[in-house]
């Protein structure tokens, strides 16, 4: 029996080893193949890193020795290589070595490796480039542990900015341009519009999560612990790991510097117009959080027309997740006219024509409550919006009892779109239903400056319009872009429809006044302006090379001029008073622009702009223009936005 069961004992214990021997073998393959998968991965990128060297040389020989043809490691003396030649065979190698750790399969994340275990080095970042991982130092035969390790504690890793361009794409490509989702097709033949070239917007951050995670890809990004720091659209932001969680502040900074050589004969009429003026038309710090589609941005605003005083520039939640689409709910900037479709950021001029920001005022602007949305495709544009008061409207005016209601509509079209040329064609319209009841009643009051705030004066105006039924406004856009010129003009009417009590205190018509530009570009260095679809509009002009003296880089500088007019004169006779028709004689201004803009680089640009302003004489403008002015304005912007 003794030994019938020491038989049995001795069999068990021989079953157990094997078993034991086979888990620990096991354990030390996969060990073994994580060690080598550290080894390969640090491999790659002593390769990446010297052939990046080796790019940086080539391009540095040819420029400074132009014209000569750099000879590359293995050329023959003699056999001179094609420009560029040596610079593609380098770019080649890195994507090579690079699509060894590129994503695969429909969700873009790469498949695990032999022995890999999620829960060891956390979720990779969706970079789809390589991720360069700082070395730790290591000691004894537990490296392989060591790293692993690594990874636990939160390696920082560094995402390359290299795009993932299909092959043949442009590797400027828009990342929302391209197909998928939250991205279109770009224009056949007119090539992708690339954001990334842009200055970053003068707003929130506003990108559906499949837009926000191309531009986290193709953007400098640090992955620390599954947190990633980057700066998709050049914005600093704070995200997760899989950029469902998101936080991004920016920064909008234009410091005006100018002055008025010439105001004209005061002959009894007042006004200032300073020789010198510094003013921060605007001073934003946009904030925006971020949840998968759903986004809040608030953006406390410093500069407004008049520095000194702050304010809100918007309050919002946007929800971008059906394609190249947004619906906002909030204190918003809906877009009307195609001059305010285009970011402040990227202006031709320091300021809108006057036809352009009177329209905006009626029922869109700055910080305006607003329920609505856009879309656009590859060739056309939509935006439609129901808006209320303005922010602040209750404090400035105490009486107000009833919100104004609204609403703004916009449709663009790009009928030709080629590498060379783009044509743009649209028609906005806004109205307001109903004006701000007040103890006044519903009136309305329609100005603006001479094109400039470094004076705060105005010399046309409507006056105060009372017994107000609605005000609306429409007229039709176009711009034209052949290689590195563009043209763009715009022309509105505005009607003021009256209520019954008007006609019972005297002459009371309906009202209509007008105004339009054309303003007109040409990019001497850089590249030029581009069609933006998601804007309907031509955004900035973008550098070659961000400005660097000593390498003779000089950015991008455009060549810009324009002619406005705004008509507030309406229902006159001859010389009688306005009173005496019901009319107004507000006055028309007519101002002819011209400067140069300098962007040395995405983040930065100087303007330097000169108006020389003419206006009628108004009878509702107060005693600044009384007779008729002429004045001159040289002014200048400095910008910084991220």
């Amino acid at each position: 029996m003794r030994l019938r069961c020491l038989t049995t004992l001795l069999l068990l214990c021989g079953a157990c080893m094997p078993i034991q021997t086979f888990a620990a073998g096991k354990e030390d393959d996969i060990a073994a193949l994580r060690r080598e998968m550290h080894e390969m991965r640090a491999q790659m990128q002593g390769e990446i890193a010297a052939l990046r060297q080796e790019l940086a040389r080539e391009r540095a020989s040819r420029k400074l020795a132009p014209g000569k043809l750099a000879l590359g490691k293995g050329t023959k003396p003699g056999a001179a290589r094609t420009p560029g030649q040596h610079e593609h065979r380098a770019e080649t190698r890195i994507a090579k070595v690079q699509s060894i750790d590129a994503p695969s399969g429909p969700t873009g994340r790469r498949p695990p490796a032999v022995g890999h275990h999620p829960e060891a080095h956390g979720s990779l970042p969706d970079t789809g480039a390589l991720d360069v991982i700082a070395p730790q130092p290591t000691h004894g035969p537990d490296r392989g542990n060591a790293s692993h390790e690594e990874g636990r504690n939160g390696a920082i890793r560094l995402a390359s900015a290299r795009s993932e361009a299909a092959p043949g794409a442009d590797p400027g490509a828009d990342p929302g341009a391209a197909s998928g989702p939250g991205g279109s097709s770009p224009a056949r033949g007119g090539g992708a519009h690339d954001v990334r070239l842009d200055p970053p917007p003068d707003h929130g951050l506003n990108m559906s999560l499949a837009d926000f995670r191309h531009a986290t890809r193709t953007a400098e990004t640090v992955s620390i612990g599954g947190i990633r720091i980057g700066f998709p659209r050049g914005r600093p932001t704070i995200a997760s790991d899989d950029g469902l969680y998101a936080f991004s502040a920016g920064l909008v900074m234009h410091l005006d510097i100018g002055g008025f050589p010439s105001s004209g004969p005061s002959d009894g009429q007042t006004g200032r117009f300073p020789k010198l003026n510094e003013n921060a038309r605007r001073l934003r710090l946009p904030l925006t959080w971020r949840y998968g589609n759903l986004m809040a941005s608030l953006t406390p605003e410093w500069g407004r027309t008049v520095d000194g005083t702050a304010g809100l520039y918007e309050a919002n939640m946007v929800y971008a997740g059906v394609r190249n689409s947004q619906f906002v709910l909030g204190y918003y900037q809906p877009r009307v006219t195609m001059h305010d479709a285009e970011s402040s950021n990227g202006f031709m001029f320091m300021e809108r024509a006057s036809v352009s920001e009177v329209v905006r005022l009626i029922a869109a602007g700055d910080t305006r409550m607003t329920f609505g949305g856009r879309s656009h495709g590859e060739r056309w544009y939509l935006g439609a919006y129901l808006t209320g008061q303005t922010y602040g409207d209750r404090t400035n005016d105490p009486t107000v009892s009833d919100s104004q209601v609204g609403s703004v509509l916009r449709v663009t079209g790009r009928p030709i779109a080629t590498k060379t040329t783009d044509l743009h064609i649209g028609v906005s319209s806004t109205m307001s239903f109903k004006r701000n009841q007040t103890a006044r009643g519903r009136v309305l009051s329609l100005s603006d400056r001479p094109e400039t705030r470094l004076t705060n004066e105005r010399l046309i105006s409507t006056g105060t319009i009372t017994d107000v039924k609605n005000v609306w406004a429409i007229g039709p856009e176009i711009g034209l872009r052949y290689e590195n010129a563009l043209i763009q003009a715009e022309y509105y009417h505005i009607g003021v429809d009256r209520n019954a009590s008007a006609s019972r205190k005297g002459p009371a018509p309906d009202l209509g006044f007008q105004g339009y530009y054309v303003e007109g570009s040409y990019t001497l260095l850089g590249k030029p302006r581009r069609y933006s679809p998601k804007d309907g509009a031509f955004a900035a002009p973008a550098p070659n090379e961000e400005f660097d003296l000593w390498h003779n880089h000089w950015g991008a500088l455009e060549l810009v001029g324009r002619y406005s007019v705004m008509d507030f004169n309406s229902h006159l006779r001859g010389s009688l008073p306005a009173s005496a028709t019901g009319g107004v004689r507000g006055g028309v201004q007519t101002v002819w622009s011209g400067g140069l803009d300098w962007y040395p680089s995405r983040h930065y640009r100087i303007q330097l702009q000169y108006n020389h302003i003419e206006a009628t004489r108004s009878e509702t403008a107060g005693s600044v223009n009384t007779r008729g002015r002429r004045i001159d304005m040289i002014g200048s912007r400095f910008q910084a936005a991220f």
